[in-house]
């Protein structure tokens, strides 16, 4: 078993070990160009289909390398020469002989000698046919596997074509979409540029970049696992009550309004839009008169250490890609993007396509039909092949018969037919030379027509090839500029959920503390409800469990009611920022007049129908709380029961007395339900 491959340039079959094909496909170029000295650079293997090998894969996983089906070589140094290849033509040493050897024997006497020389030169001649016959066989299978390389080119030909066209049809469609919101995007770019004017007059809270409010509640888990409930209850309710104690001192929040008018004009300076540069310095000029006061005011020991807008925080979030840079490369890839050099591009890409599609050079005319000629050459030439073989045969015959009548006078006549007989192995001779020079002709001429389409198959591929690398690197940079459009819609709207998100912390702060009181003081009175609901049932049905009557009359009563407001609810909201309403008065003093609407105090929903619930509930725990006489009357009869099982007497334990509980209290309305509040 060998491995084959087929060199379509020149119509050659390399042969190699087996052992190749249990291998990667880099060391089958390397055996390729060790043995036939073709580079590694410049080979090019594909199978039938189109599919070209990758150097990474075993030569065994393609379906490829049997000596009908090979693996197919193109030499790309070969392509781009100018000569194209040159096929050897082989020439056996015995077959332009052939016609002077028959000439000298026509010239010799009819002796036995002669028998046997013309014998031995049909046997020869027969010998010659069989080579010819065999060497044009190997021409015309070589020009069919040629004809299969090119097929399996074209295929992969077809599928860059199909892949260039399904990029340029991407391409086209994305570019389509972003010529359409160009203006879209400036204005896009323009609203960034006022937002970061406002940005920089915002100043950023100092509690939103500490992780104390994440460490003050490690600390608050770790007092709850040894302190107990109590002590996550009181701090709890410290960490809410900070939202609305405006009076806690915050020393540094006056020093940072003063100290953050000075820096607001050079952090204005740093807007990426001119005309927004010069606003803001106005304003800032102005604030910074307005505010020189406090700025007096202020000790130079009380200048504060943290002093950054919200600005300043956002440019060094992803270094050194902050908004100027982000602004300039969305101008930059606009620029590259214009439509006076895209368009020209898409026309020569369009042109690419009709190269690619080039029919006069993908299909061979007339080579189906030049191939089925060969074959039917072939055919005649094996029939040839036969009748030299006849004619042979014939002649060895006539030399054993002559040798076994040793009759001189059969030699004349023998000698004669000899003669003839030779000058129609001569003929065939002639014919089957023809023949091998046709099919040599035709396979130069083959490799001379695929040098030309090959050179112009690696031509426009390349081409495509550079033109698609092209289209891949404009679709990045549209996707790349569509996404940065979207951060800069994200950043022009920072501002807004800045001011909104501080001020939707404070509100939530704030409904904690009111939620935790609410929920503490419904959970303290339901606890006790269900207690004493609890403790009834159970005196109930220690005295009833034993009766007569269970479970014959009165079934159910041995049910319990469901816990419902015995538990603290789980915390929420542990991880909020530690926002003060002092945050948020500080923030409404100072930060422009574009984001003043959105920094009011929250307004909180009205808890007083809570409150109202909690007090009804608190005089319904105290109602059943209270001892009625149905709970006396059920107190007295276990009593008496115990008594009873004491004396452990076989008469009946019913006395006077429980009789006349029995006739004045069980038949009564339990007060219990005749004393619960109306709940609204």
């Amino acid at each position: 078993m060998k491995l084959y491959v087929f060199v379509v340039n020149t119509g050659t079959t390399l042969t190699f070990d087996t052992e190749l094909a249990v291998q990667n496909v880099s060391d089958l170029k390397h055996a390729i160009q060790t043995k036939y000295k073709i580079a590694i650079q410049h080979q090019v293997l594909v199978v039938n289909g189109g599919e070209c090998m990758a150097a990474d894969r075993r030569v065994c996983s393609y379906s490829a390398g049997t000596d009908t089906n090979p693996i197919f070589l193109f030499n790309k140094e070969m392509i781009l020469c100018e000569r194209p290849p040159a096929i050897p033509k082989t020439t056996f040493s015995a077959e332009n002989e052939m016609e002077l050897k028959v000439e000298e024997s026509l010239m010799m006497p009819a002796v036995f000698h002669t028998v046997a020389s013309r014998t031995q030169l049909a046997v020869e001649m027969y010998e010659v046919a069989k080579k010819l016959c065999s060497f044009c066989e190997g021409l015309v299978h070589d020009e069919h596997l040629q004809h299969q390389g090119w097929a399996a080119i074209m295929a992969n030909l077809e599928d860059c074509t199909y892949s260039y066209q399904k990029l340029l049809f991407k391409f086209e469609n994305v570019y389509s979409n972003y010529l359409q919101s160009i203006d879209d995007i400036k204005l896009k770019l323009t609203h960034l540029g006022t937002a970061v004017s406002i940005m920089s007059k915002i100043p950023l809270l100092e509690c939103l970049t500490r992780h104390s409010y994440r460490e003050c509640l490690g600390r608050l888990d770790s007092s709850v696992g040894h302190g107990g409930a109590e002590s996550e209850e009181t701090e709890d309710e410290k960490s809410a009550e900070l939202v609305l104690s405006s009076d806690i001192p915050r020393v540094h929040n006056k020093s940072l309004l003063g100290s953050f008018c000075k820096s607001v004009e050079h952090s204005a300076l740093d807007s990426t839009d001119p005309g927004n540069v010069k606003e803001d310095r106005e304003s800032s000029q102005n604030t910074t008169v307005e505010d020189s006061k406090t700025s007096v005011e202020l000790n130079e020991t009380d200048l504060p250490s943290f002093n950054v807008s919200l600005l300043d925080w956002i440019n060094v979030q992803d270094r050194p890609n902050d908004v100027e840079s982000l602004v300039r490369k969305c101008f930059d890839s606009m620029s590259r993007l214009d439509p006076k050099i895209i368009q020209p591009f898409l026309v020569e890409c369009r042109q690419t396509i009709a190269k690619l599609d080039n029919q006069n050079m993908k299909a061979i005319k007339g080579l189906e039909d030049r191939l089925y000629a060969l074959d039917q050459m072939i055919a005649s030439c094996s029939r040839l092949v036969n009748e030299q073989k006849d004619l042979a045969q014939g002649f060895l015959a006539n030399q054993k018969r002559a040798e076994n009548l040793k009759d001189p006078s059969v030699l004349p006549d023998l000698c004669l037919s000899h003669a003839n007989q030779l000058m129609i192995m001569l003929t065939n001779h002639r014919k089957l030379l023809d023949i091998k020079q046709k099919c040599t002709t035709a396979k130069q001429e083959l490799a001379n027509n695929l040098q030309v389409r090959l050179k112009w198959c690696c031509f426009v591929m390349l081409h495509a090839d550079q033109d698609g690398e092209k289209l891949q690197a404009l679709f990045r940079l549209v996707t790349e500029l569509l996404e940065r459009v979207k951060i800069v819609e994200a950043l022009s709207t920072v501002p807004q959920m800045y001011c909104l998100a501080v001020v939707e912390v404070v509100r939530r702060k704030m409904f904690i503390k009111h939620y935790r009181e609410w929920a503490g003081a419904l959970i303290k009175d339901g606890k006790l409800l269900y207690e004493a609901e609890k403790a009834k049932r159970e005196s109930f049905g220690k005295l009833f469990r034993k009766s007569f009557l269970r479970n014959r009359l009165f079934r159910g009563l041995d049910s319990w009611p469901p816990s419902f407001c015995t538990r603290k609810p789980r915390r929420f909201d542990s991880e909020l920022p530690d926002i003060s309403l002092t945050d948020l008065q500080f923030l409404q003093s100072f930060c422009p007049a574009e984001v003043q609407p959105l920094l009011r105090v929250p307004i909180l929903c009205d808890f007083e129908p809570l409150h109202q619930h909690v007090l009804a509930l608190h005089n319904l725990v105290k109602t059943v709380q209270s001892l009625d006489e149905m709970s006396q009357t059920i107190t007295d009869l276990l009593n008496e029961q115990k008594v009873s099982n004491s004396q452990a007497s076989p008469q009946s334990a019913t006395t006077p007395r429980m009789e006349k509980l029995l006739h004045h209290s069980v038949f009564r309305v339990p007060c219990v339900l005749l004393c619960v509040p109306q709940l609204h």
